[in-house]
């Protein structure tokens, strides 16, 4: 059985971690794989197969893995505090050359490396796996997933690109983010390839099964999924909400997710006079009875790569309308599973306003049809194998 590393930051909710957990469970068997996170975290610890071995970092690297909230002693606040702050003044670079004193070569040898994570911003105190993963694990194949688009998120920068010339093989998770990164790195187009994610289906059908929130009747329900922050812009979804209930329409808004701008956004919906109509549950660990009952979800990101959340709602038979993204055109229009705007708030509006007024007929009518695909891995499983350089016959 061939031996595959894969190394992330921590396992915390969040799309990068529920992408890899849902990976971890699909090759289960298949490999003799370690996961290596720089802090040993998170709430998809648990939720791992049984077959994976984890391994925690005890380097300086471990820092990369944790918030500054989750620094429970002095010394921890103060060495993660001077890291980040010297990769805000002089880059990430110079702050990996610190951490890289304290960091061995991982043991062993394997046959596969893969770096989880991506980089953000050079100066941003993120990613670091790729670096890690060139650096200081021994392997025959290297492969470094993007889940990004990369220039959009503000990726792109010549130190950033400079590692990817590094690996064998560059995954993207969608043909979207492979255009948008060949774009901005002709040079390495021959080794950037296509990656979907995995997806547990019939695990959330079970979980989609759940007693529902208290959904009102009479009532058309919206709903957005992920984390309260900037690049999320959840904000666009309340007044999007606010302009439908201002054209008559019977909206509430629910936001499962948390994070820093939940109490700016609580703010924003009581300044619309729309507080009654939006519904703040938090992280939740089962988002998916909060999809089987909603009407519409709603994408409302000012960039993203290919939201997992599209291909679950899809799954319980969710329609979705999305701003426009690197991957909204292959995820939804081409599946049929929704509507696509243009990415500003005036195209949100009138899209929803649009959609939401021929109501319940054309929203059934979609839910229908959704419900009739059962959906699958099979494309994610040969790609995968593709990016590690296996035939299709190889551990098939």
């Amino acid at each position: 059985m061939k031996k595959l590393i894969i190394v992330n930051n921590n396992m915390k909710v969040g799309g990068v971690q529920k992408s890899l957990c849902n990976l971890l469970w699909a090759i289960d068997g298949r490999y003799d794989v370690t996961l290596y996170l720089f802090c040993k975290t998170g709430a998809y610890l648990d939720e791992l197969p049984p077959g994976v071995r984890v391994v925690a970092c005890s380097s300086l690297f471990r820092y990369l893995g944790v918030s500054q909230q989750d620094c429970h002693t002095w010394r921890d606040r103060l060495l993660r505090g001077c890291l980040a702050a010297v990769c805000k003044c002089f880059g990430r670079p110079a702050a990996l050359g610190l951490m890289g004193f304290t960091q061995r070569t991982v043991a062993g040898h394997y046959d596969y490396a893969i770096a989880y994570l991506q980089n953000g911003r050079i100066r941003s105190f993120y990613g670091g796996v790729n670096e890690f993963v060139l650096r200081y694990v021994s392997a025959e194949r290297k492969i470094a997933y993007l889940h990004c688009d990369y220039a959009a998120s503000g990726a792109a920068h010549r130190q950033n690109d400079r590692l990817y010339a590094g690996f064998d093989c560059i995954a993207v998770c969608s043909n979207g983010c492979r255009r948008a990164f060949v774009k901005a790195l002709p040079v390495l187009g021959g080794n950037c390839l296509t990656a979907r994610n995995f997806h547990r289906y019939d695990l959330i059908r079970q979980l989609a099964a759940a007693p529902p929130p208290p959904y009102e009747a009479g009532r058309l329900h919206l709903l957005t999924v992920g984390r309260l922050a900037h690049e999320k812009a959840v904000d666009r979804a309340i007044y999007a909400a606010a302009y439908g209930i201002s054209a008559g329409l019977p909206l509430t808004l629910h936001i499962v997710g948390d994070g820093n701008l939940r109490a700016s956004l609580q703010a924003l919906a009581e300044e619309l006079h729309i507080g009654t109509f939006v519904r703040f549950y938090g992280e939740q660990r089962n988002p998916y009875r909060f999809m089987a009952g909603a009407d519409l979800l709603l994408v409302t990101s000012y960039h993203e790569a290919a939201p997992m959340v599209v291909e679950e709602a899809r799954c319980v038979g969710l329609p979705v309308l999305s701003v426009e993204t690197a991957s909204s055109g292959e995820m939804i229009t081409q599946t049929g599973c929704g509507w696509v705007c243009g990415n500003d708030q005036s195209a949100l509006n009138h899209a929803l306003v649009s959609i939401l007024s021929q109501g319940q007929p054309l929203l059934r009518e979609k839910r229908l049809a959704l419900a009739a695909e059962p959906g699958d891995n099979q494309t994610a499983w040969a790609q995968f194998r593709a990016i590690l350089g296996e035939s299709p016959q190889q551990n098939g």
